[in-house]
């Protein structure tokens, strides 16, 4: 496979493009090759086309425009092996297809959350400034890394795990206004005991999960579900986009929080 062939397929691929559109886009791949970048006018000349036409195709792949598409491919170009092995060849495809797999996820998992649910959240760590994490199994991750954060922020944090003794739990609670909870299957007993206790004590709760039909997610007054491939075959183990998708989901919200002013940066 050329080098140029290797970007081109990077572009198009689920991408509809016409074939004039195929015809920009592989003569500036090959113009970067041979030449270097043309300005856009340039290109629109030798290309016979309006200069219209090249920023509708950089928009179509996702682009702002023809700026930002040539410095993308100016950085694709010289990240790209000299020579393309059999095994870069053989490992292109899967590597595309994964990825696309994973932009799939994050897409749909961004598109169906409720922007209610983050305001209201936001509102929640705006007025309480002492907060209790509960994680369970691989989920004690997020817990530890959204606790860090916050701490970082002057907030006061305590984090629990599944290992820790009900009686723990229950004299920890006392001292907190709002319980934040991570749990992929929120069907973990211990989990909805928690999440219980909380709430009988007066305490708001907040999910995150891959299942916003489990019980843990009936009881939480508040409820951000990341998209977990697994949810059919309960195969939690598998390496899917679900721990991914769940960091971004907690920072876009950390960067929402910082730009209303609820969180100071230091």
């Amino acid at each position: 496979m050329e080098r140029s062939e290797k970007i081109f397929l990077d572009y198009v691929n689920d991408k509809e493009l016409n074939q004039s559109e195929r015809d920009i886009l592989a003569f500036l791949i090959e113009k970067r090759f041979v030449g270097g970048p043309l300005s856009i006018r340039k290109a629109a000349d030798e290309l016979f086309v309006s200069t219209t036409s090249i920023i509708r195709l950089c928009k179509k792949l996702g682009f702002s425009g023809y700026s930002e598409f040539i410095y993308h491919l100016g950085l694709k170009v010289s990240n790209l092996p000299e020579h393309m092995s059999e095994s870069v060849v053989g490992i292109h495809q899967p590597l595309e297809d994964k990825v696309s797999e994973f932009i799939q996820h994050y897409h749909l998992t961004f598109h169906s959350i409720d922007e209610t649910h983050i305001q209201a959240f936001l509102h929640e760590i705006e007025k309480h400034r002492k907060i209790y994490f509960y994680g369970a199994g691989f989920s004690t991750i997020f817990s530890d890394y959204l606790a860090k954060k916050l701490e970082l922020f002057g907030y006061y944090v305590s984090n629990a795990s599944t290992s820790d003794s009900r009686a723990l739990f229950f004299n920890n609670i006392q001292k907190y206004n709002l319980l934040i909870v991570f749990s992929r299957s929120g069907e973990t007993n211990k989990v909805i005991e928690k999440v219980k206790i909380a709430k009988d004590n007066g305490l708001k709760t907040v999910l995150f999960t891959g299942n916003n039909k489990s019980t843990t997610a009936q009881l939480a007054d508040i409820v951000f579900q990341v998209l977990d491939p697994t949810i059919e075959s309960q195969q939690e183990f598998q390496v899917t986009s679900y721990e991914s998708n769940m960091f971004m989901l907690i920072d876009i919200i950390l960067t929402l929080a910082i730009k209303q002013g609820i969180i100071i940066e230091f």
